[in-house]
């Protein structure tokens, strides 16, 4: 697993998917908004205010108007408790004239350290909400008035309620609709960034290059144009020409799938030839013809007619439609194949193409899947892997270097393919 990721290639991960994570985020907006409107019931409150008060003889002691002050806070919480009583709720039903299931429930609050105390109602019934807190506020006064007779409380209505606002079924849907939406994207990102830190795949070159110690010879693009893939196989020219010193024998071996190297080795052929240089690219993966349908290259009896001593090289290379760039498919091996690439003809073969042409590519099976790369590596001048971008898990690719380089394979360093 890599632990570090750019922040550039977060931005490259989300961009990709971008379309993905907004039919999640519109998903969930659309979730929480039929939500809301299969649960959508209208409730309106409504608030009256009343105030507790009592008329104290000036002449009274100061410890008469403090025990009365005390008093007068009692029934303040009594008035805030009687508020949810069923029999009070019964009364202010009954008083506005209402059914009593129309009203879901009565609050009341003191106003700070007040005497005012603030009756809230719950009701479905919009018409009758005002009714219902105002009948609220007049059955409290009454009803404080009668079990607090002495020494005597007056209470008043001091705030009517009003009226509340129509509530639309379309409002809340909208609401909802957008904190889904919110919540869309929260989840999209924290599944991004889940799914990048889960990744054990290879997709920061840079990263790969400072872990192992090992050389980033370049990267090509999945989907570029043609213009920019010829640019990119001039810039893994030169970085191949820098690391062999102009002329020799590389190797150029997948990591954990076939895919990549053929194409990679034909690309870089073909840069090559442009700067004059003669190239033979050989196709050493004797599992199958991959490159032959990539070039315009007769007939051959190819690299294992030339191992088993049945013909020369001369005789087996081919031109191609590339000025400069023969080819020498695999043709039909008789053994393991392995065996093969590890022969001494294996050895003097690439010795004697390295003296024909300026350049000789070799493209082998995946390393992970077949020992040939192992076996051959010793050979050449230089090995060069070939990853592929989210597909080629790190602690693979880590172990096929080891292999490598245990073998005796001179490492030039490694290609990503199919960079998104």
């Amino acid at each position: 697993m890599e632990l570090y990721l750019s922040f550039s290639e977060i931005l490259r991960f989300f961009k990709r998917h971008l379309w993905k994570f907004a039919v999640l985020t519109v998903a969930c907006g659309v979730l929480l908004g039929v939500l809301s409107l299969k649960s959508f019931q209208r409730v309106y409150s409504a608030t009256s205010t009343i105030l507790v008060a009592c008329t104290i003889d000036n002449n009274a002691s100061p410890d008469y108007s403090n025990q009365y002050a005390s008093m007068l806070n009692v029934r303040l919480q009594a008035a805030v408790a009687m508020a949810d009583l069923e029999d009070f709720r019964v009364a202010v039903a009954e008083r506005a004239g209402v059914e009593e299931s129309s009203l879901n429930s009565i609050t009341a609050s003191q106003v700070s350290t007040s005497t005012l105390v603030d009756l809230t109602i719950s009701t479905g019934d919009r018409d009758h909400a005002a009714a219902l807190a105002d009948a609220a506020a007049e059955e409290m006064a009454d009803q404080l008035e009668a079990i607090y007779p002495t020494p005597p409380i007056q209470v008043h209505v001091t705030n009517h309620a009003e009226t509340p606002a129509e509530q639309s079924a379309r409002s809340s849907v909208m609401k909802s609709g957008i904190l889904g939406i919110v919540l869309g994207i929260i989840l999209s990102l924290c599944i991004g960034l889940a799914i990048l830190l889960l990744d054990h795949t290879m997709r920061d070159g840079t990263y790969v290059s400072n872990s192992l110690k090992l050389p980033f010879l370049g990267a090509l693009s999945a989907k570029a144009g043609e213009q920019r893939k010829q640019d990119e196989f001039r810039a893994l020219r030169a970085s191949v020409f820098q690391q062999t010193k102009g002329h020799g024998s590389v190797l150029f071996t997948p990591v954990h799938t076939k895919k990549g190297a053929g194409s990679t080795a034909a690309g870089l052929a073909k840069a090559m030839t442009l700067t004059g240089k003669t190239v033979l690219l050989v196709e050493a993966d004797f599992s199958g013809n991959a490159l032959s349908g990539q070039l315009d290259a007769g007939a051959s009896q190819g690299l294992a007619a030339i191992l088993e001593g049945t013909t020369s090289l001369k005789e087996a290379a081919v031109p191609t439609g590339t000025k400069g760039l023969s080819f020498l498919p695999c043709g039909k091996a008789f053994g393991n194949s392995a065996d093969l690439v590890a022969s001494r003809a294996f050895s003097e073969f690439l010795y004697d193409a390295a003296e024909q042409y300026d350049y000789v590519l070799c493209v082998l099976p995946g390393e992970e899947e077949m020992p040939d790369a192992d076996n051959a590596a010793p050979a050449a001048s230089a090995v060069v892997l070939v990853a592929e971008y989210g597909k080629t898990p790190f602690r693979n690719f880590e172990k096929s270097l080891n292999r490598l380089r245990t073998a005796g394979g001179n490492i030039s360093g490694f290609v990503m393919t199919n960079v998104q």
